[in-house]
């Protein structure tokens, strides 16, 4: 398989639904970006956003799941790097989610909804389908935008 990070052609893994997954991924990802021509950030940021996404799917999505699934594809381009996580969890949109609530103190601090938050203020967009039995996430990070995570039209 050619190296996204030569040419736009899509780079996938398949990851274990478990925690070693981010591990996993991070080589990985690693791999197919050494040598890119893409700004360092935008590297960064993706990294962050898939970081986020897959421990979110491989903590809560695959409870009950006979046979879990979890994909990742990459396609770097000139301008920009955008990522699809696959995954045969229950439905699950992470753009309908309403906005975490700001922490004031740990006393009161209501834990979950921060890496979807993260992954909102890290990227530029963002899209969510359901395909048949798969959640579909779609990010993309580019140098000009960070941090608008408008959803995609």
């Amino acid at each position: 398989m050619p190296s996204a990070a030569h040419d736009t052609s899509d780079a996938t893994i398949d990851l274990p639904p478990n925690l070693s997954a981010v591990a996993r991924l991070n080589d990985w990802y690693a791999e197919q970006t050494e040598g890119a021509a893409l700004d360092a950030r935008v590297i960064g940021d993706m990294k962050l956003c898939l970081n986020e996404a897959v421990a979110n799917v491989v903590s809560y999505a695959f409870e009950g799941i006979a046979a879990p699934r979890l994909r990742v594809t990459i396609r770097m381009g000139a301008e920009a790097v955008t990522a699809e996580i696959r995954d045969n969890g229950p439905l699950f949109d992470p753009l309908n989610r309403p906005e975490a609530a700001a922490m004031q103190d740990l006393e009161t601090a209501q834990i979950g909804g921060f890496g979807i938050k993260l992954i909102r203020e890290t990227a530029s967009t963002l899209a969510y389908t359901r395909e048949g039995r798969e959640n579909v996430l779609q990010i993309t990070c580019r140098p000009a935008d960070r941090g608008s995570a408008t959803p995609a039209p």
